[in-house]
């Protein structure tokens, strides 16, 4: 009789919604699987994560739970986990990625058409400082929460606008172009990509879960946010992908989190060779911002 699975996954509508989508890959090739819910420490604050220590209060539930065999595998949005991983707790499948895009959603238009002074919704540096590059007018309101929670304060007009991932968008149904607009801004590390954390030597035969090249892109995004040292501290963000004709690309910007002053950079070419050109390249830029 086959072993069930136990998928750890937070409680938030679209977490659930990813570990449901793993149930159903895992389901696919005969694996009996059962979904539990833990609240994580990022469940439970109200004020921006760069004010607690970042993206591992979304992880840390899950990972203890790992740990005491609670759950056989946890589900995460790659770009909620730390780029400093636990050598015991691999995330070690990582799926196809959807959409990398942050998505402006506004009652009021697209980015260019809000009015003056307009209130946009993010607790995010990296969203602040890249929408401040595009129009400096604008003003920024803290906001946390599930994507129910931050649409109901758009619709009860706390703010013109709000900024969110276009995955989770489109994973519950709630993407529409008449109020959702894509930015082209560069996208946090991981954006939109499930991950799947195993215990070390547990689990391999699930690799059939791996996207090779969403894996070797996540990566790459990771390891220029490891190697800046940063973190929701800092205005960060790493995005590597595969153009049409096969040739790795990665567009990179870190920002100065008081300034707003920000260093990009683009690159193509060998994965390894353009990461380590932007790691240089911003690092030797750090000191005119």
């Amino acid at each position: 009789m086959e072993r069930t699975i136990k998928i750890g996954t937070r409680k938030s509508k679209l977490a659930m919604w990813q570990a449901k989508y793993v149930e159903s890959l895992l389901n696919s090739h005969g694996y009996i699987c059962e979904i539990i819910g833990i609240t994580t420490l990022g469940d439970k604050i109200e004020k921006p994560l760069y004010d607690f220590g970042g993206k591992g209060l979304f992880t840390g539930a899950l990972e203890e739970a790992l740990l005491s065999k609670t759950i056989d595998i946890a589900v995460h949005s790659v770009k909620d986990v730390s780029v400093i991983e636990n050598d015991q707790l691999p995330l070690k499948f990582i799926l196809k990625r959807d959409y990398h895009q942050d998505c402006l959603v506004s009652f009021k238009g697209p980015i260019d058409k809000l009015p003056h002074g307009a209130f946009i919704g993010t607790t995010s540096l990296r969203r602040r400082v890249c929408l401040k590059h595009i129009r400096n007018d604008l003003e920024f309101v803290d906001f946390r929460g599930n994507l129910d929670t931050r649409l109901e304060k758009l619709k009860k007009g706390v703010v013109d606008a709000i900024v969110v991932s276009k995955s989770g968008l489109k994973r519950l149904g709630l993407y529409d172009s008449a109020y959702c607009f894509d930015l082209d801004i560069v996208s946090s590390a991981g954006q939109g990509v499930i991950g799947v954390q195993t215990r070390l030597d547990e689990f391999d035969e699930l690799n059939f879960l791996d996207d090779s090249q969403t894996h070797l892109c996540v990566s790459i995004e990771r390891k220029f946010v490891k190697a800046l040292n940063a973190s929701c501290n800092f205005p960060i963000g790493a995005y590597a992908y595969f153009s049409e004709n096969d040739q790795f690309c990665l567009k990179t910007m870190y920002a100065d989190p008081k300034t707003f002053k920000k260093i990009d950079c683009f690159k193509c070419g060998l994965p390894q060779q353009v990461l380590k050109e932007c790691i240089e390249y911003t690092k030797n830029k750090l000191v005119y911002i």
